[in-house]
């Protein structure tokens, strides 16, 4: 299962997510983000993969949905610490090639 930590840092949001990001899940991960996203009016968003251990193509539209959220927001969003595995299905997506990828939380915060 997959949990979320959300937390507001300076001008951005920073979702720490950690478990499995896979169907049965993701939905509930995916509003809690939105919802937070909504209620603080923060578009610019860190998302901490580091903890993440498996995602499933339900992730992957989590991920999808989080940028394309961003996106029409104007904001910026920056998807940091993904494991060996996570990277290897984001690029086999070629998300890789859209996303904003850091290798850690602090190289993603620099880059906000």
């Amino acid at each position: 299962m997959c949990q979320v930590h959300l937390e507001k840092q300076d001008a951005y949001l920073v979702a720490t997510l950690n478990g499995e990001l896979i169907l049965g899940c993701t939905g509930e991960i995916k509003e809690q983000v939105k919802s937070y996203a909504e209620a603080n009016q923060q578009y610019n968003m860190i998302i901490d993969l580091t903890e993440v251990s498996f995602i499933d193509s339900s992730g992957l539209g989590a991920l999808i949905a989080w940028f394309k959220m961003a996106n029409q927001q104007q904001g910026n969003l920056v998807f940091c610490g993904m494991t060996d595995h996570v990277r290897k299905v984001v690029g086999y997506a070629k998300l890789d090639k859209i996303f904003t990828l850091a290798d850690t939380l602090d190289e993603a915060k620099a880059m906000m």
